[in-house]
């Protein structure tokens, strides 16, 4: 159910980076691992993943 959860929230984010034009941010995103994904998306780009609603 976890697993499930966290990839849905990461296609949530996905989608949300598409749609403000932030392809390239996306694919970044699906290409990292599942466990680490989170934590680099909020490190590297901390004021974008609360615009994507992602705020952990």
């Amino acid at each position: 159910m976890l697993a499930l959860k966290t990839s849905c929230e990461r296609e949530e984010v996905v989608q949300t980076l598409c749609d403000m034009g932030l392809d390239q941010i996306a694919r970044w995103i699906m290409v990292l691992p599942e466990d680490r994904w989170e934590g680099m998306f909020l490190s590297t780009w901390p004021t974008l993943a609360k615009k994507c609603g992602y705020n952990r």
